[in-house]
């Protein structure tokens, strides 16, 4: 396509916001601020907020698409999202949720020089699990793969995981880890008062390990440590968490909040002292980021993209998922020598605020569009 300025860009979602991915509108709101892009929101259901656009009812753009085949012939089989895209002269299409990649298999079939640019943003599970056990996956990245411009992944982990697992160049793989939020001053934190108190946030689901995290508290009360454990979140397995309280009599012990959102989430995040995630799977867990640029060390497992999200053994630990013990121990060093937990949370916001603010995901994707757009 000809290039232009500013570039136009559409980000596609099945909904715009999501509970799960509260991290996404400030950074549309800074890339909207870009000069050099000119940025929409395209949504299939619920859509709120400046420059989103819901897009019409299915019957509509089946009548719209049959239309336009008749007219234009040459683009028989594209649909609604495509044919609109070709005719607003959009230079990239941004797919932001990845289920969502089916929308685009009529443009990557067309000549690329002819076509918006394809960037897909893969989160986590699109990479590690559906494709194992959903054949829809695996034959997207086979017939499409290497026809997607620009894969977005959250670590260099997942990098490596998607061009050795399900082959796609590495050229086509750019590391854009999701930021926190903006940068303030914040000082670090310090031991206060007897009790320990720890803070895991995520999804109730079988990859964050629930049982692993909870056993690192059974392991704490083993060992005398005055703890308390508060467990924010939802999901399809949220019973284990009942469940392994009382299995391991941690009633006294752990308090599990449930979801709430998440900007009440961070007002209580900084109220807690350590946090917990032991994910057995994890492309780059937001709620960690978070963490540490409120000052909390964070207790992560070795799990895909984790050690990446940290300052390993400088502002928290990463440990095998399975090794709740050896996590236990960590804690209780942090717990006992207030200095070094001091130094640790010093570390977490200086690691965080360096590496992944708004700006610096901002610049990298500003960056990546451009270079996208030179291509011919």
């Amino acid at each position: 396509m000809k290039k232009k300025q500013p570039i136009c860009i559409n980000y596609i979602f099945q909904g715009y916001p999501t509970f799960y991915q509260p991290y996404i509108p400030p950074v549309i709101s800074a890339l909207s601020q870009e000069t050099s892009l000119k940025v929409k929101v395209k949504t299939f259901k619920k859509g709120t907020g400046e420059d989103i656009e819901q897009l019409p009812a299915y019957y509509y753009r089946r009548l719209y698409e049959t239309f336009s085949a008749v007219v234009k012939p040459q683009y028989k089989g594209l649909n609604y999202l495509e044919l609109k895209a070709l005719q607003q002269q959009v230079d990239v299409i941004h797919v932001m949720d990845s289920y969502l990649n089916p929308k685009v298999y009529g443009l990557l079939q067309q000549t690329a020089t002819k076509r918006p640019k394809i960037v897909l943003t893969l989160r986590g599970g699109d990479t590690y699990v559906k494709p194992w056990v959903q054949p829809k996956w695996t034959t997207f990245y086979k017939t499409y793969g290497n026809l997607v411009d620009a894969f977005i992944v959250m670590s260099n982990h997942q990098k490596q995981y998607l061009h050795t697992r399900w082959k796609v160049d590495l050229a086509r793989i750019h590391v854009i880890p999701i930021s926190y939020g903006v940068s303030e001053k914040i000082p670090p934190k310090q031991l206060q008062g007897e009790c320990l108190t720890l803070v895991s946030a995520f999804r109730m689901c079988w990859e964050k390990n629930i049982e692993g995290n909870i056993r690192v508290v059974k392991h704490l009360v083993e060992q005398n440590i005055p703890v308390h454990y508060h467990i924010y979140g939802d999901g399809p397995d949220s019973g284990q968490v009942f469940y392994l309280i009382d299995k391991y009599n941690l009633q006294s012990y752990i308090t599990y909040h449930g979801r709430i959102p998440n900007e009440q989430l961070k007002l209580k995040l900084k109220d807690y002292d350590i946090f917990l995630q032991l994910s057995h799977s994890e492309a780059f867990p937001t709620s960690v980021l978070e963490a540490q640029s409120l000052g909390l060390p964070a207790i992560v497992s070795d799990a895909g993209g984790m050690p990446e999200v940290i300052g390993v053994d400088k502002s928290g630990f990463s440990v095998p998922s399975y090794n709740s013990e050896l996590a236990a121990r960590l804690i209780i060093g942090l717990f006992k020598n207030s200095e070094k937990y001091k130094t640790f949370s010093k570390a977490a916001i200086d690691h965080v605020q360096e590496q992944f603010s708004v700006a610096q995901e901002v610049e990298r994707l500003t960056n990546l569009y451009i270079n996208l757009s030179c291509e011919s």
